[in-house]
């Protein structure tokens, strides 16, 4: 298991410093929202090598699998492929991990399905299968409040839909367990599909990226972290929490 930290644009380099100061991490999960936002991470090429990180992207929140529009869901595949065909070029990124999606809450309480399939479709895709086939897609239990718009993917249910009916081998499970604190649901009935885990605490009701023993999370978590043993596992804090939460590794 990896040990990593997530970073995004106007952090990277708070995050390299990090990792030279603490050797037990060693791959950072990088957020990119666009495609010139490539140059932030290629500017620290030469870094990276040196102290030895793997690298996976974090897709934009705004991504949006279960969209219903085909000609816009599409547009993310294409977002997606553009964005390894400029990074390959650097770097072996090692997944991409990525939220299902959102829907106008009075549409999805009517046929929560029909988007489901949508993101089938989606994980389904030849043209992603194929630009993606040297490594492996996540995707991540959200939360939802239910406003005007719902995320697709804060229960298990959803999971357990689209890892039956998709196609593709290569697409996996990233469990957050701050997430999970939100909105709870019985996501052990799929950790045998988990690769990643992202790591963080709150106070049940925030997203609030703070390090353990500063929310409500339980130290049962880490029994089941042992289980699962996952190939990454992200601490998605804040950069002051990281020290102490790393102690409990």
């Amino acid at each position: 298991m990896k040990i990593g930290i997530s970073a995004l644009k106007f952090n990277l380099e708070d995050a390299l410093n990090i990792c030279k100061k603490n050797k037990k991490i060693s791959h950072i999960e990088m957020g990119i929202d666009n495609l010139e936002d490539v140059e932030s991470l290629k500017k620290y090429k030469d870094e990276i090598n040196k102290l030895n990180l793997s690298i996976s992207i974090h897709l934009p929140m705004e991504l949006n699998t279960c969209e219903d529009i085909k000609f816009i869901r599409n547009s993310w595949v294409d977002f997606i492929c553009e964005m390894d065909k400029i990074l390959s070029l650097d770097f072996d990124i090692k997944y991409y991990n990525a939220h299902l999606g959102y829907i106008m809450t009075s549409r999805l309480e009517k046929n929560r399905q029909k988007y489901l399939d949508n993101t089938v479709e989606f994980l389904n895709e030849q043209k992603l299968n194929q630009k993606l086939n040297d490594k492996f897609f996540t995707v991540e239990n959200t939360y939802s409040k239910k406003g005007d718009f719902s995320n697709v993917g804060n229960n298990k249910d959803d999971f357990n839909y689209i890892f039956n009916k998709i196609e593709n081998n290569n697409v996996y499970f990233c469990y957050d367990t701050g997430h999970d604190l939100i909105d709870n649901s019985d996501y052990e009935q799929i950790f045998d599909k988990i690769k990643i885990i992202h790591f963080s605490d709150n106070n049940g009701k925030e997203d609030l990226h703070i390090g353990y023993t500063k929310g409500i999370l339980d130290s049962s978590i880490f029994e089941k972290i042992e289980n699962v043993n996952p190939d990454y596992l992200i601490l998605e804090i804040n950069f002051d929490d990281i020290e102490n939460t790393l102690k409990y590794f």
